[in-house]
């Protein structure tokens, strides 16, 4: 199943929801270029990977990218609900210490604000 994307505004951080294969070609450069917009655009994002049933090296690749793209521009990225085998690939890799990663949207998207707030006190 090809990638799709779906995003979503919650306050200031889009909510970019992938089901299908994140994987080399047409895929992670559609990532790409969502995230690049986003971020262009001012926001964070939340990156829900529940529906993304397989990842290859450059799927991952392009997560990295996107956070450092994020971190580089004063945005955030976090994921939300990675399935079994993405998690797996994330302890694997030890980037599950890179990526804030949660199980709840709403708690998720709290930590977005406590994160601002922070950084504007700091």
């Amino acid at each position: 199943m090809p990638l799709i994307t779906h995003s979503r505004h919650s306050g200031n951080v889009e909510i970019l929801t992938l089901s299908g294969r994140l994987t080399l070609g047409d895929a992670t450069a559609a990532f790409r270029e969502t995230t690049r917009k986003l971020f262009e655009g001012g926001s964070d994002i939340l990156v829900d990977v529940s529906g993304v049933d397989y990842m290859d090296s450059a799927g991952l690749g392009e997560l990295v990218a996107a956070y450092a793209s994020a971190s580089s521009r004063g945005r955030q990225m976090k994921l939300l609900r990675p399935v079994s085998k993405i998690s797996q690939l994330l302890h694997v890799t030890k980037l599950y210490s890179t990526f804030e990663i949660f199980e709840d949207e709403a708690e998720a998207l709290a930590s977005f604000s406590k994160t601002s707030v922070a950084n504007s006190n700091g």
